[in-house]
């Protein structure tokens, strides 16, 4: 993927190979700099006197960055990275360093390599940014989410919204505002099913199932409807799909031009990029408005859990601009990646009937026991919890995991400095007539084409 530019490695003056020596009796070795590969941890004993290579000894196509991603945009490679970096780690092996424009990386490919840099990381882990949309932030003065926040302010946005996001307890309240979307999902699938006459309906779902995420998504956190699953849609409602689909679209080729420069020539891209953030933005707005006004109208009581926007302005433990920040943020990454792992779920489970079968048994025999207690009735399908991580290994939504490295550290020999962005390469097996291309996620490269039908239907 992508790393900051213009680095200074003062470490890597000397082309020479570092030695790694023993320490003396305070730790420190004279004349050399102290390496690790695990926070606080000095390099084991077992390796010691062995030899480092130098980070410009690290293989792969790092020296002409501008040729490079010529022949990436000729290779197709904004939307086939997840294949080129596969031929990359065939030619060059489990590690290599690569530079497309400004952007320096280093991609590693094995478990072992990446619990290291894992290990390395400490409290404040650095991941990479987005770069548009930390420009589209920068350009409108905006602050940063905890998706663009690091160090001290990432981890105190986070520790907060852990207990609004990812705790049990709120999680529990997720599900009746989830529930509610999911039934009017499948009562469009049945209508669709009844209008075709033939008790069944073929279609290519993406758009469907992207309705459904974004109003699932929009309903857990502003706790508020757009109305995504009927056949006419208001108009409000379509200008948000159309921004939130747009600012996905233009974030694609982004990530390998500077974002800077498409601003200062103002490009189209860059234009169709601020005006759909301009959007989601004035829908979080909206949002919060209309929550404050709930609120004084007394409309609203404080103990009915209502959405994680109205949770966090009634808690106030953050300003406003930062909840919005991270709503949006949230909304953002929470849309496609959900939409495209139910359509691969339906894509394997249809091409897998027996155990379809056994998911819908499973289903319907955990509701009649939970007897209208969806709660009780989702910690009884396990087989479906077991469908939707198996998806997720056979499907990926990431290309690749982003850390940048807050410490020295040695990889397969190769000695790293600190601030060099880490990719972990995300390995998956599958035999599937479907393949990936890249789209800021893995997506299809073709329609995946479903037929629902009624079980009462005939083939």
């Amino acid at each position: 993927m992508l790393a900051r530019g213009s680095l200074r490695l003062p470490a890597l003056a000397n082309p020479s190979s570092l030695w790694i020596l023993s320490p003396t009796k305070d730790g420190q070795v004279p004349g050399y700099r102290r390496v690790y590969t695990a926070a606080g941890e000095v390099y084991p004993p077992s390796l010691q006197g062995k030899v480092a290579r130098s980070f410009s000894e690290l293989p792969g196509n790092w020296r002409t960055g501008w040729l490079n991603l010529f022949h990436f945009w000729q290779e197709g490679g904004f939307h086939n990275v997840h294949n080129i970096m596969i031929h990359k780690f065939q030619k060059f092996g489990p590690i290599y360093r690569e530079k497309l424009g400004l952007y320096q990386s280093v991609n590693i490919i094995n478990p072992e390599d990446a619990a290291t840099l894992f290990k390395s990381e400490g409290n404040y882990p650095e991941r990479f940014m987005v770069p548009p949309w930390v420009a589209y932030r920068d350009f409108r003065n905006k602050p940063y989410g905890v998706l663009l926040k690091k160090g001290e302010a990432w981890r105190s946005d986070r520790l907060i919204l852990n207990k609004e996001v990812l705790s049990l307890q709120v999680i529990d309240c997720f599900v009746p505002l989830l529930n509610e979307v999911g039934e009017d999902f499948v009562k469009r699938v049945r209508v669709q099913i009844e209008k075709s006459g033939r008790g069944r309906w073929t279609a290519d779902l993406t758009n469907e199932l992207f309705r459904f995420a974004l109003e699932s998504v929009c309903n857990v956190l502003y706790g508020a409807r757009l109305g995504l699953l009927q056949d006419l849609i208001d108009p409000e409602a379509q200008k948000f799909i159309d921004a939130v689909t747009l600012m996905f679209h233009t974030t694609s080729p982004m990530l390998y031009i500077p974002p800077s420069l498409l601003c200062r020539i103002n490009s189209k891209t860059w234009r169709d990029h601020v005006e759909s953030w301009d959007v989601i933005f004035r829908h979080a707005d909206k949002c919060i408005q209309n929550i404050y006004r709930e609120l004084r109208l007394d409309r609203k009581s404080t103990k009915e859990y209502t959405g994680i926007l109205s949770s966090l302005l009634v808690q106030d433990k953050l300003p406003i601009d930062d909840i919005k920040a991270n709503v949006t943020e949230m909304m953002a990454g929470g849309v496609d990646t959900t939409s495209m792992t139910l359509q691969w779920a339906m894509y394997e489970l249809a091409r897998t009937p027996v155990v379809q079968e056994q998911l819908r048994e499973e289903i319907f025999a955990a509701r009649q026991a939970a007897q209208g207690d969806m709660l009780k009735m989702l910690k009884a399908i396990r087989l479906l919890k077991a469908v939707i991580k198996e998806t997720l290994r056979l499907h990926p939504v990431a290309v690749t995991l982003q850390r940048y490295t807050t410490q020295e550290i040695i990889l397969q020999d190769y000695f790293i400095p600190a601030k060099m962005l880490e990719n972990f390469k995300i390995e998956t097996k599958r035999g599937v007539d479907i393949g990936t291309k890249f789209d800021l996620i893995l997506i299809p490269d073709k329609p995946i084409c479903l037929t629902l039908r009624t079980l009462d239907s005939q083939p």
